[in-house]
């Protein structure tokens, strides 16, 4: 079917693994001719060409490293080169794809003409012998520093590379520049290494002992303790006569020694750099040193004793000389101590060894400060020695290590210093008095958990011991209305534990629990495991008791609010018209950058909240901004915050919550549409962690009841707006509910969608004057997500949730008169408090998208068919003998249409270019559409692909590379929304809008739901179909949205048999039903089931 598509840029079949690439050995080193004209534009396309793909991109990325060089057509890896490859532990796999040959076994056999001391003294190579010294035959030819004989091709060794290298080196010195000491250190060289190698050498060579020394050994001997104590050092070099280090004393520096060894003479030459560094030595007052100049060379020889010093001293040598002359270094790690109520005590210094040789950690000793003013005095001793640039400050006998973190550390010691003479910060008395909250929070204690540790026993006649104790985890998360129940074995708690830790440390707010879908708070984990914990203790001793059901201790105190499930406990007064006057125009701040222009909904949009602002707080507080995705809801908002802040510059700052990636686009809309900005604080991460308070600024009663998460005292500063996240909400709520606000708005407010969900409950207990739930879908699944956000903005309109659920149906559920009157006056009831708006009802300029229906028609291949066929036949035996499993086969069938390689064959990265794009139907589809736009040269076509599933993202970027010459990108929801990371997901968005002429991306539309705009785009293809319309359209809007001005093309390639209705036949049918329906927005837009596939096949 796809034949057309292998014309001029057909695809060759992906190479064997283990193919050998075409490499030419010269004397400068391995050359790689180019495919192409020129090696550079070869490694700047590697995948240009398939044949070469693995080659290329691993030459691309040697270059990258700084090895090899493009030389014309060709590359060239040099010798040097070659031998760094080998080095590099990430490098060496490259041996075999780069055709780098196998080492020889062969030895060189040395001889020399004349002696020494003869004017035409010369170093020769005679022959090439085998392991047993037999020469070979035929006598091999050497290329560079690699080895012919015949047809085999083998590489030097290192170590005989060295040796050439020498012999070259020698020889390419000119005859007149060999002067005496020149000959006899290569000679020395030369012997030395052949000897290390062991090569067969002439009997002048064997008998003719000149050492050579490249490298220095530092003994040293350490005499008295600190201040007081003095380092003799002591230089050797392996092969040292025993009569050197006398002679070295004996005599001035010297070029070269000669030392008595029984009869005979031993010639020491010394190299220019080793004599350099003998001579430091020599400065030395009888090789010995004491004081600040002891202290800085025990520590860095290298430092005192020269640049020459790295060349001839091994630092791990040096290490073992200070194990052997017991000189240990030891750093120290602060530790406060503390009382149970959090209360400083002690300060604590644990003293540790460092290096190899550094005794166990069991061995570790303590060094306690019992009152401040002994703090005192080591943090000034320790203060001076930083100022003074020393290397060790010492304090009794101990001797510590001035380190890199030292002044961090020196810092802590001051802040606990400071913290011993300060009270606590905050008191119960003012953080648990409700006249600091809202009005709706009705108490101060304990919420429902989440996490509850359950404890029961097995055989309810047995005993209260471990083994006959089962433990697990009780989840309700709110998310329904059964609880979800995990069975936690004693021998995981470990592991649990440790995972919680982990969560703790890297300032994580939700834990992903095995055998659950979602995360929990990891504050709520910590609870469980710790009580778990204390349960297997108990039960370990006999002691547990089960009517404290395993809870470990009181959980910690909440802020309780009214919650106006079954009875309204809590309104607020709304009047009864707040219907906004046609034609009524927006205040605008002064502070809108004056080439902002708004558009015509946008103004309206703005006046709309303004009006609604000039009721509160006695008429209406709040209200939901539910315009279509793309519409600008993010600057309306904006620059209405802006106008109240210039009308009414003493208003309480306004709080922001979103999903951290959309906090990152709010932070990037304030600076481009606002000069000056409004000032704003980020609250999470690092900005967030330095805001903290720590448990000792708190009083006992605060942390007895688990009210410890909190601010610091004025924390907002001088903050106008303050940018935090749901989990943070949730976790401070304390810190933040007792903050007057102005304005709140929740963005993306399908978060606080669940009525008994904790992040809704905790925006519901903020104390706010106008509150703005924005999200694009007010109804997802049922009514009560529509009432939970109106009990959020308008408390006790809609009346009791149990009421309303009661008396309200969506519109597809309303069959009689009544009930269709009832959604009709649900209707009425919230619209002065709603703007729901779609883009082709306001955004006029914006071009319409065009769906493309062909695609929709693809003809399954027979690889296809006979797989799906065989999947078929079991989700029908799964029907009736194991329906349970029917999600799993439904899967199978869904993969088979969209990847049917992923999922029959053991891996799909070896597999021929063509048969991927042959035997998927989709694939090939999009290969040839691909085509089509990237021949339109003037087109400057964007194409976004959306793809869920990880390995067939990875196929996507193969094949396209393989036809294109570019790899897209591949943007997942984990990939980092940090700007400082450099590849976050903005920052491969941005390069994909910015490329030049046709270019394609590939995302998760997981990944997109947060304010990622992609307005360069305008070609969209859902290559995998998720299985909620409002999902993929949200997708779609990524580059369907305000600022886009092409027409926006919208593709949802699908497979289709001629013998039986496909999977993604009747997935279109059930997504455009629910994509019908959702035009009410009453109707919302739920996930399909696998009941919706009930009778399929």
């Amino acid at each position: 079917m796809f034949g057309a598509l292998f014309g001029k840029t057909r695809p060759t079949p992906a190479p064997a693994t283990h193919r050998t690439p075409a490499v030419s050995t010269t004397a400068e080193g391995l050359r790689y001719p180019s495919p192409v004209d020129s090696a550079e534009a070869w490694l700047a396309n590697p995948f240009a060409v398939a044949e070469h793909q693995d080659l290329g991109a691993r030459l691309a990325q040697l270059h990258q490293e700084g090895l090899g060089r493009c030389e014309g057509a060709a590359f060239l890896l040099p010798w040097h080169d070659v031998y760094a490859l080998l080095r590099h532990p990430d490098l060496s796999s490259y041996r075999n794809p780069l055709g780098i040959p196998a080492d020889t076994n062969a030895r060189p056999r040395l001889s020399s003409r004349g002696a020494i001391a003869d004017a035409g003294f010369s170093i020769l190579l005679d022959e090439w012998v085998d392991p047993q010294g037999r020469p070979l035959q035929p006598s091999p030819k050497l290329i560079g520093r690699s080895l012919h004989a015949g047809a085999t091709v083998s590489l030097l060794p290192p170590p005989v590379a060295a040796l050439l290298d020498q012999i070259e080196g020698f020889h390419a010195t000119p005859a007149a520049e060999r002067t005496q000491p020149f000959k006899e250190r290569a000679f020395g060289n030369v012997r030395r290494l052949a000897t290390a190698i062991g090569c067969p050498v002439s009997d002048y060579v064997a008998r003719t002992v000149i050492l050579t020394p490249e490298r220095l050994q530092l003994a040293l001997a350490r005499r008295g303790e600190g201040e007081a104590s003095v380092t003799e050092v002591v230089p050797g070099f392996d092969d040292a006569p025993p009569q050197w280090l006398a002679a070295f004393d004996r005599l001035p520096l010297q070029d070269s020694y000669d030392v008595p060894d029984g009869p005979s003479l031993v010639r020491v030459v010394l190299t220019p750099d080793v004599k350099a560094v003998l001579a430091e030595v020599k400065r030395m007052p009888g090789r010995r040193v004491a004081g600040r100049r002891a202290e800085a060379f025990v520590r860095n020889p290298f430092a005192l004793l020269g640049e020459h010093s790295h060349a001839v001293l091994d630092a791990d040598q040096f290490e073992q000389s200070l194990s052997a002359a017991g000189i240990r270094f030891k750093r120290f790690t602060p530790h406060a101590v503390r009382a149970e109520s959090g209360q400083l005590t002690a300060v604590m210094l644990l003293i540790e060894e460092i290096g190899e040789a550094a005794s166990p950690a069991s061995d570790a000793l303590t060094l306690t400060f019992a009152t401040p003013d002994e703090l005192a005095r080591f943090t000034g001793k320790l203060g001076r020695c930083l100022d003074d640039g020393s290397q060790c400050v010492t304090w009794g006998p101990q001797e510590l290590e001035i380190l890199g973190d030292t002044p961090a550390d020196l810092a802590t010691l001051e802040t606990w210093l400071r913290e011993w003479h300060q009270p606590a910060l905050w008191t119960a008395a003012e953080v648990l008095d409700l006249s600091h909250y809202s009005e709706r929070i009705e108490d101060i204690g304990t919420e429902k958990p989440v996490v509850v540790p359950v404890i029961a026993r097995q055989d309810e006649d047995g005993g209260w011991f471990e083994d006959n104790a089962a433990a697990g985890l009780r989840i309700d998360t709110g998310e329904d209305r059964t609880p979800t129940f995990v069975p936690v074995a004693f021998s995981e708690i470990p592991s649990l534990q440790a995972a919680v830790e982990a969560a703790e440390a890297a300032g994580a707010t939700d834990l992903q629990l095995p055998g659950l879908a979602d995360p929990v708070p990891v504050i709520e984990a910590r609870r469980a495991v710790d009580a778990l914990l204390a349960a297997q203790a108990a039960l370990r001793r006999a002691e547990f008791d089960p009517s404290g059901g395993g809870s470990g201790g009181s959980a910690k105190k909440r802020l309780l609010i009214k919650h106006n499930f079954e009875a309204l406990d809590y309104t607020e007064a709304r009047a009864d018209r707040l219907q906004m006057p046609d034609g009524q125009a927006p205040d605008l701040p002064q502070s809108l950058r004056p080439e902002v222009a708004l558009k015509a909904h946008q103004h309206v949009g703005i006046a709309w909240l303004q009006h609604l602002w000039d009721a509160s707080p006695h008429h209406c507080r709040g209200a939901v901004l539910a315009d279509d995705m793309g519409l600008g809801k993010t600057l309306q908002l904006l620059t209405f915050m802006a106008a109240c802040f210039e009308r009414d510059p003493s208003l309480p700052p306004a709080l922001v919550v979103a999903p951290v990636a959309l906090l990152e686009n709010w932070r990037s809309e304030l600076s481009r549409f606002f000069a000056p900005e409004i000032p704003a604080l980020t609250l999470y991460g690092d900005a967030l962690r330095a805001l903290r308070v720590s448990r000792h600024e708190l009083d006992e009663e605060l942390q007895a009841q688990g009210v410890t998460r909190l601010l610091k005292r004025n924390w907002i500063g001088d903050a106008r707006l303050v940018l935090t996240t749901y989990e943070t909400m949730r976790d401070l709520e304390f810190a933040l509910a007792s903050q007057q606000w102005s304005i709140m708005v929740c963005d993306e407010a399908q978060k606080i969608k669940n009525p008994a969900a904790l992040v809704t409950r905790s925006a519901k207990k903020q104390k706010v004057r106008f509150r703005i739930a924005c999200t694009g879908t007010p109804v997802e699944n049922t009514l009560a997500d529509l009432w939970c956000l109106f009990d959020f903005v308008q408390p006790g309109m809609l009346g009791a949730l149990s009421h309303f659920s009661r008396t309200y149906r969506q519109p597809i559920e309303a069959k009689t008169d009544a009930q269709k009157a009832k959604v009709e006056e649900l209707r009425a009831l919230i619209q002065p408090q709603i703007l729901h708006r779609k883009k082709t009802d306001v955004a006029k300029d914006l071009p319409a998208p065009v769906e493309h229906t062909p695609c929709k028609q693809l003809p399954m291949s027979g690889y296809q068919h006979r797989l799906y066929e065989g999947a078929l036949a079991t989700l029908r035996e799964q029907r009736d003998t194991n329906p349970s499993a029917q999600l799993q086969a439904l899967h199978a069938i869904r993969q088979i249409c969209s990847d049917p390689h992923g999922f029959a064959e053991a891996g799909t990265r070896d597999l021929a270019i063509e048969r991927l794009v042959n035997e998927s139907p989709k694939m090939g589809w999009l290969i040839e559409r691909l085509k089509a736009l990237a021949a339109e040269r003037s087109g400057n076509h964007k194409v976004i692909v959306f793809c869920e599933f990880r390995e067939l993202q990875l196929l996507l970027q193969r094949v396209i590379a393989a036809f294109f010459g570019f790899a897209p990108d591949i943007v997942n929801g984990d990939t980092s929304a940090d700007p400082r990371v450099a590849h976050s997901r903005q920052r491969l968005i941005d390069r994909f809008q910015d490329q030049p002429g046709f270019h394609a991306i590939i995302l998760s539309p997981l990944a997109v739901g947060f304010g990622v705009n992609i307005q360069a785009a305008n070609h969209v293809v859902h290559f995998t179909r998720t299985w909620n319309p409002a999902k993929e359209d949200q997708a779609t809007a990524r580059a369907y949205r305000i600022g886009q001005t092409r027409t926006v093309t919208v593709y949802y390639p699908g497979v289709i048999s001629a013998q039986f209705p496909s999977f993604d036949v009747r997935l279109d049918a059930l997504l455009g039903r629910k994509r019908e329906l959702a035009a009410d927005m009453l109707n919302g837009c739920s996930d399909l089931k696998a009941a919706d596939f009930a009778d399929f096949g």
